[in-house]
């Protein structure tokens, strides 16, 4: 289900292994969110967006990215890339766009009835659910009322578009990449008259990382690649931070700079990557102010109990993770809640998987690659699963992946797929 980035890593995956399958895509065109105005109405694509990682480390193991793309292609760029990737695999016959999926519900012998948007009515054997987890608004929680226009980034076009924002007092809520490179762009001159940034919590920061930084698909070597899990683990938070000090440091601490000071978890959050928010604040482009604490009609009053006078709020504060499609009775819980074997598969649903939901310090889609991976020989045959008592130890949180691990996560993803190959007799 989708055929955004991940959705389209499933497709191609999935006919490699000889597995059949229908995607359905709600928007008109495949790429997700990379697709400005999506048909699907859930893009969060801006005009001025752009990828945070570099292009080594956003494309797909066999399909790179064009030799003259930039270092971190715009969004225009990544919608043709994930076009032509679909072409040049064939995708495009066993991709139904503009196709909603309205509801998904269990067959009696296992399986799925779909409902799809006009009523039509279908059955598959599996689910693969690659819908995302960046589309559906997370509000911010606001005491009082505010006059003016009150938007969410997600609808974010640009300093004109929708709300004009241009010559007016603007305060952007948040400290993710959004609500960076939203401050960033409208600090600009000829946009906002003054922009606020107004975050509860502290990042992070780091440059966008032009250095060589390993693909999810390359594998582990060296030592790590030995290691029992729990020790290279435990290896991985302690020297993960030393070693990226150097370009923590090329910043600087940003409480120094009126920020909140990064989270005491090191892995709590992904960084914030980006080139520009702290030489605005220096220049006095943009002026960081703490959480809100309360809406005061044309005034904001913040969490130290300063004023100040607001007329349009952008509230870039996240997204909620939800499956509209799946009640919360089949999951067993609540979206968020969910814990999968190894990341990708109900431990009691074992015709029901979702990939590309994560924190990672990689691109999604290179790292939903790797899930399918391990997904596509399952439901070719060619892996069998542990017992249940392991599927319910090796089941954690969704999101409870630590950002930075993206290699050592598809190390884990191939070691489990040679001993299920094994249990089938598929291996050595």
């Amino acid at each position: 289900m989708g055929a955004g980035p991940s959705g389209l890593a499933a497709c191609k995956t999935l006919a490699d292994h000889g597995v059949d399958y229908t995607a359905y895509e709600a928007g008109e065109r495949v790429g997700g969110q990379w697709v400005l105005d999506n048909s699907s109405g859930t893009s969060v694509a801006y005009r001025s967006l752009a990828v945070n990682t570099h292009k080594g480390m956003c494309c797909y193991s066999d399909f790179p990215l064009p030799d003259h793309y930039p270092g971190f292609p715009s969004h225009e760029q990544m919608a043709d890339y994930f076009d032509n990737y679909a072409k040049h695999f064939d995708l495009y016959p066993r991709i139904r766009c503009g196709t909603r999926v309205e509801q998904a519900e269990p067959r009696p012998q296992g399986g799925y009835a779909l409902e799809l948007g006009g009523g039509e009515r279908v059955e598959h054997d599996a689910l693969v659910v690659a819908s995302g987890n960046l589309w559906d608004p997370q509000w911010p929680a606001l005491d009082g009322d505010f006059d003016g226009p009150l938007i969410h980034a997600r609808d974010y076009m640009d300093p004109a578009d929708p709300v004009d924002c241009r010559g007016k007092n603007v305060l952007v809520m948040g400290l993710g990449n959004t609500a960076c490179e939203l401050a960033v762009e409208l600090s600009e001159p000829g946009a906002a008259a003054r922009l606020l940034l107004s975050a509860r919590s502290g990042q992070n920061f780091v440059p966008k990382i032009e250095a060589p930084v390993p693909h999810p698909s390359e594998p582990l070597s060296g030592l790590l690649a030995w290691l029992p899990k729990g020790m290279r683990d435990a290896a991985f938070r302690q020297l993960f931070p030393r070693v990226t000090k150097p370009i923590r440091a090329l910043y600087p601490a940003p409480e120094s700079v009126g920020l909140p000071p990064p989270p005491e978890d090191f892995f709590e959050k992904r960084f914030v990557m980006n080139n520009d928010l702290f030489e605005r604040i220096e220049a006095g482009a943009i002026s960081p102010r703490p959480g809100v604490r309360k809406m005061l009609g044309d005034r904001v009053e913040f969490e130290d109990g300063s004023q100040d006078p607001v007329d349009i709020i952008v509230a870039a504060t996240g997204y909620r993770f939800t499956l509209p499609f799946l009640r919360d009775e089949i999951l067993g819980c609540a979206p968020p809640d969910l814990e999968l074997f190894r990341g990708v598969m109900h431990p009691q649903r074992q015709d029901l998987f979702v990939i590309g939901v994560m924190k990672a310090i990689c691109s999604i889609w290179p790292r939903s690659e790797q899930q399918m991976a391990f997904i596509a020989p399952l439901l070719a045959g060619d892996y069998a699963l542990p017992s249940q008592a392991e599927i319910e130890r090796e089941s954690y949180p969704i999101l409870g992946v630590p950002f930075g691990n993206c290699q050592f996560y598809t190390a884990d993803l191939r070691r489990e797929l040679e001993r299920g190959r094994r249990r089938a007799g598929r291996g050595k």
